[in-house]
């Protein structure tokens, strides 16, 4: 009895512990799956919170983004603002420019035509005024800006005024010279301010120089005799009357108060012209204001003061 009590535990205590060992499996298994089930919820929580982070750098990558076309947009819209700003300055500067070559060229439109209405006035008087009245014409002709007219116009009145200077020109020097010789001093220079306004050949305004000079010399007129005997001392040094438009020259200085350019004209003169009947004077002008050891040797007695060829300047 005892025996067969044995072998029917046996079955008894082996179906126990394939239960008793089920159950630890089974609590084994649920343990393994709250811990699953734990680390789930976790790895759940990180994921949700990456995704957060993620929604965040994307909202912020999409503002940056957003940001950075808006700056891009203004600024395109600043450049071309600034491009559209720079051409409208340039275009107003060359509307600006066209308009002042504009009435620039209307100015000399008018003055071209001025000057060709003007033209036309100067040869109609040289060629419809009677006898010397035609001088006129020479004398508008000096007044006259050339560079406006064409070069046609130009060459007639030249040539016009070339032909009026040699019909009426010798006539009117011949009149100043014959009232120089009778020392009617205001006909003088009336006759050779008239000639020379004509614009003579030089040689001929020289000589009418010297006796425009020397008629307003003896008028005391000192300050107008200065610029013609200037001209005519300037240009001939070989004149035979250039020692006396010398003293001329000296004295005229020398009533106006120029003294240095009175003693530069009185040394030329002493140096130039050591045979001339005016030495005496020119040494006279020279020894009132140098030191005595600095004046020149005192030559022969001069000459008569005015030279017997003062009519004739060359």
């Amino acid at each position: 009895m005892a025996a067969d009590s044995t072998d029917l535990n046996k079955p008894l205590e082996e179906i126990r512990r394939e239960v008793v060992e089920a159950r630890n499996m089974t609590i084994k298994t649920d343990n393994a799956l709250k811990s699953l089930h734990a680390e789930l919820k976790v790895v759940s929580a990180q994921q949700a919170e990456f995704q957060k982070r993620t929604w965040f750098s994307t909202g912020a990558a999409y503002l940056g983004f957003l940001g950075v076309c808006v700056a891009g947009a203004f600024a395109v819209s600043g450049a071309k603002a600034a491009s559209a700003t720079e051409q409208k300055q340039r275009l107003e500067q060359q509307v600006s420019e066209l308009t002042a070559q504009i009435e620039k060229q209307k100015n000399e439109a008018a003055a071209v035509a001025a000057a060709e209405k003007g033209a036309a006035d100067v040869y109609k008087m040289m060629t419809t005024l009677p006898g010397e009245e035609r001088l006129k014409g020479v004398e508008a002709l000096q007044k006259l800006d050339l560079s406006k007219i064409s070069p046609l116009t130009r060459q007639a009145l030249q040539d016009r005024a070339t032909l009026l200077r040699k019909e009426v020109g010798a006539a009117v020097l011949e009149r100043g010279k014959t009232a120089f010789r009778r020392s009617d001093w205001p006909e003088t220079i009336e006759q050779l301010n008239r000639f020379l306004a004509m614009n003579p050949a030089e040689d001929e305004a020289l000589d009418a120089s010297f006796f425009l000079g020397n008629a307003m010399f003896q008028s005391r007129k000192f300050e107008d005799a200065i610029k013609p005997l200037t001209r005519f001392v300037e240009g001939d040094k070989k004149a035979r009357t250039r020692d006396f438009a010398l003293i001329m020259l000296m004295q005229s200085h020398d009533m106006l108060g120029n003294k240095e350019k009175s003693i530069e004209y009185a040394k030329e003169g002493w140096n130039t012209y050591p045979s001339s009947e005016f030495r005496m004077q020119f040494l006279n002008r020279l020894q009132r204001t140098m030191t005595p050891a600095a004046q020149p040797a005192a030559p022969a007695p001069a000459a008569p003061a005015a030279p017997a060829n003062a009519g004739q300047a060359r």
